[in-house]
């Protein structure tokens, strides 16, 4: 692959050697996997049953996601602004308390490809398991970054492979790489990338055309492995620039 320069070349380098690489330890932090943290039932995520039923590689990112959001002070913002597409996202538990005002700006109903009109720009934005759906993710990356406030943090996941659904608004995935070139390219600072995926979920979700839980992949520890080679999720965390 060649690049138009050199500056370019180092772009992407540094991008995917501070951003997007990530160290070994990485993929062991939540080989033991925890209880579900909820405290409250909503979107079929429920305390009594847990990780039950759902997708697995959205565990991985919830857990990451409620450490990212103690890094980054997320629960000094109460008063602040922020935006989400769907309410049953389970993310939303974790972070929506801390905003005075809240902004339900939902997808499928309202379009990212269009201009995001609401009365006051966003501190926070959160859209979960939506690129895949649309068919020009840079236009809608560019739509919510005209609607965040400077500084404002928009966390997003993103299936890297996965079974058709939702055909046919259903027009693939993102790497770890892409996902960050993504937000980089469009106004933002790349802050956090994760992922999760191994051999294991790739053939049962493929194999049955359904998505593995936590009790079809876990062994008789508790454990699940993240397999760095086998990406099958991503999310990212990105701060609004100027």
């Amino acid at each position: 692959m060649s690049y138009d320069n050199d500056q370019e070349a180092s772009s992407i380098n540094n991008l995917y050697n501070h951003r997007v690489r990530l160290p070994q330890s990485y993929f062991k932090k939540y080989e033991k996997v925890p209880e579900f943290p909820g405290k409250k039932d909503s979107g079929g995520w429920n305390r009594r049953d847990g990780w039950k039923g759902h997708d697995f590689p959205r565990v991985w990112c919830i857990l990451d996601f409620i450490e990212w959001m103690e890094e980054y002070n997320t629960h000094t913002s109460l008063g602040g602004h922020i935006g989400f597409t769907c309410p049953d996202d389970p993310e939303l538990e974790f972070v929506e308390g801390y905003f005075e005002k809240k902004s339900l700006i939902q997808y499928p109903k309202f379009n990212l490809h269009n201009e995001i009109e609401v009365p006051e720009k966003f501190d926070f934005f959160l859209f979960s398991q939506t690129l895949e759906h649309l068919y020009n993710t840079q236009l809608a990356i560019k739509n919510i970054k005209n609607a965040m406030n400077q500084n404002g943090l928009v966390f997003t996941s993103v299936p890297t492979i996965n079974i058709p659904h939702m055909t046919p608004v259903h027009f693939g995935g993102l790497t770890p790489m892409g996902l960050a070139a993504l937000f980089a390219i469009n106004g933002f600072e790349v802050l956090k990338i994760g992922q999760w995926g191994n051999h294991d979920y790739i053939c049962k979700m493929f194999g049955n055309h359904r998505w593995p839980d936590f009790y079809e992949l876990s062994n008789e520890n508790g454990e699940v492995s993240n397999e760095e080679r086998n990406c099958c999720q991503c999310w990212i965390l990105a701060r609004a620039l100027t």
